[in-house]
């Protein structure tokens, strides 16, 4: 994971903050395009409305339809978000990242507790990544790779990965290999472009012979 999210608490330092209220972006006390801050509170980005980076702590972010910010940056909050929403990056420490359809990001998803779901007709111009998250995905263009150290991926529909599958060791402290083995479930319908990397035993549910050929499994007493 990268270290932006780590220093999420820091940026709020930076931009507009407000404690224990909810901020609702797209009146007249908060205009649209600046950045934003919260701690102990919400912040919402009204239907039609852009915001600029976001930053929160211990509130959740809310984007209606066709809305959208720049970067979204949460430690102890959820990310929900409506239809045909965009944003450029997703950075997130304990929530999860919701979308009704049509969502586009510039840029990746990270998480480190939390689960993604992309929703039908997306777009990730990055990786999606997570430590403990699940992830699933539905009629969704991934530009790069999914990665995971614990979560299960589920992966259905027309979903397009332009990369490699990633299940990985342990290299950080925010996650140890669970003892317990993730599952990666792929429906025959899904293109996984490059390889299945497998660094730890997971559970495989894959429907088609081709992708199977692609599992790569590279960690000690493999079977």
């Amino acid at each position: 994971m990268k270290k932006s999210i780590i220093a999420s608490a820091a940026m709020l330092l930076s931009a507009t903050l407000l404690s224990g209220c909810v901020v609702h972006v797209g009146n007249a006390n908060a205009l649209e395009g600046s950045d934003f801050s919260s701690i102990l509170g919400n912040i919402d980005i009204a239907e039609g409305k852009h915001a600029g980076d976001i930053s929160s702590v211990n509130g959740n972010v809310e984007i209606s339809d066709h809305g959208g910010a720049d970067e979204i940056s949460i430690v102890n909050g959820n990310l929900e978000m409506g239809n045909h929403v965009t944003v450029r990056n997703i950075d997130i420490v304990n929530g999860d990242v919701t979308a009704d359809s049509n969502l586009s990001v510039v840029k990746g998803i990270e998480t480190v507790n939390g689960n993604v779901a992309l929703p039908t007709q997306s777009t990730i111009g990055a990786s999606v990544e997570t430590v403990n998250g699940d992830i699933t995905a539905v009629d969704t263009t991934i530009e790069k790779h999914i990665k995971t150290l614990n979560g299960d991926i589920t992966l259905s529909g027309s979903t397009h990965v332009a990369g490699d599958i990633v299940y990985k060791e342990s290299e950080s402290s925010w996650g140890n290999k669970s003892d317990n083995k993730p599952t990666l479930s792929i429906s025959a319908s899904v293109t996984v472009d490059g390889n299945i990397v497998l660094h730890r035993p997971v559970n495989l549910d894959i429907e088609s012979d081709d992708l199977k050929q692609k599992v790569v499994v590279s960690y000690s007493g493999a079977q």
